[in-house]
């Protein structure tokens, strides 16, 4: 096992666990950072929690009605959860994450600051470029690998209940109740504390259904230097921007696409799109550094065969991302790069091509 390879994914990992500033709720024109420094000590952390604590019971419990009534086409989905036991379960997942939380040092400004530079922190803009840059790496989180052996117990005990039956129909209704829950709680939090917590929900989210870890674990077997490595840890940073051009590029041309959560630029929709078309591009990486494209057709498109038509996702939508993955990756990669890559988009093209032609 190579760690070295693999350390820079790692780093690009931890790097997307800043604040979503697209599921916050934007109540306050102004903070103060002092404030949210107070919330970040361990007794603020731990006022917080036990705020969230008081509203997961409820707010998980409505997610799940969410969940259900969007997934309701889908044959035996409301049997195969009970929804009151399956929030329960992802409550636990919430108190663990929650757990972890209490346990982050404080934060604290950087010694450059001026007094007068700290007097303006006071009343500071939300739109301020300064702001959202010195969130952004203040509370990103650290230490990805472990946050996820921890939360590992829980989330697999959750995967093991619900996802033996039918395990990518369950992916993509735990996916989406994780996501409603999470949007649910955020919604009913202060500015700071969403701040601070939008990080880890984000990563307990992406737990259920992104192959992040699988990625870097496949990325610790080769050699530093290899042709393959290079090109995850130079596209995996960009994921994130990536995803959100090719959800502006889709909603430009299927302006009429609606399913049954909304159109491509609701809010709710924008999110849940973004999220798939990362998992799209972390399948992808996997492929290449496993040298196989089972991940993509034994787990990828089964989950995708069973979620988007049930949701009313249409299929020629669903295949479109891969063209479009291809022009972002054309405007980031050196022309022999693409070569490699082609071989991987061009075989997941086919597959998705060839399970449409088969329903025909």
């Amino acid at each position: 096992m190579h760690k070295i390879a693999a350390h820079h994914l790692i780093h690009a990992w931890e790097a997307r666990y800043t604040p979503d500033f697209s599921k916050l709720t934007f109540r306050e024109k102004h903070l103060n950072i002092y404030k949210l420094l107070d919330l970040a000590s361990p007794r603020g952390r731990k006022n917080t929690a036990e705020e969230v604590k008081q509203l997961l019971n409820f707010k998980c419990q409505v997610a799940g009605i969410h969940s259900n009534i969007l997934f309701s086409y889908i044959p035996n989905i409301v049997n195969l959860v009970d929804a009151k036991r399956l929030s329960q379960s992802i409550q636990v997942v919430y108190e663990k994450v929650l757990e972890i939380y209490q346990q982050q040092p404080p934060l604290t400004l950087p010694d450059s600051f001026s007094a007068a530079e700290q007097g303006y922190l006071e009343a500071l803009e939300v739109s301020d470029d300064f702001f959202r840059q010195w969130v952004n790496h203040a509370v990103r989180l650290t230490k990805v690998e472990q946050l996820s052996r921890e939360l590992q117990p829980s989330i697999q005990q959750l995967r093991e209940q619900y996802l033996s039956i039918d395990e990518c129909r369950a992916i993509g209704f735990l996916s989406t109740q994780f996501h409603f829950s999470t949007t649910n709680i955020l919604h009913q939090l202060q500015l700071a504390e969403q701040l601070l917590l939008s990080p880890y929900f984000k990563f307990v989210e992406e737990q259920v259904c992104i192959p992040w870890q699988r990625v870097c674990a496949a990325a610790a077997k080769y050699l530093p230097g290899s042709q393959r490595l290079i090109l995850v840890q130079q596209l995996l940073p960009a994921s994130g921007e990536i995803a959100i051009n090719i959800h502006r590029r889709a909603s430009q041309i299927y302006p009429n696409h609606h399913s049954r959560r909304g159109k491509l630029n609701h809010p709710g929709v924008q999110a849940s799109s973004i999220r798939d078309i990362e998992m799209f591009q972390a399948y992808l990486w996997v492929c290449i550094l496993e040298r196989s494209m089972a991940a993509v057709e034994n787990e990828l498109l089964p989950l995708c065969a069973l979620v988007f038509p049930s949701i009313d996702v249409q299929w020629e939508l669903v295949e479109g991302i891969i063209p479009l993955l291809v022009e972002e990756f054309q405007a980031r990669v050196e022309p022999q790069q693409m070569g490699l890559l082609q071989t991987y988009t061009k075989l997941m093209q086919k597959i998705f091509a060839d399970y449409e032609s088969n329903l025909k």
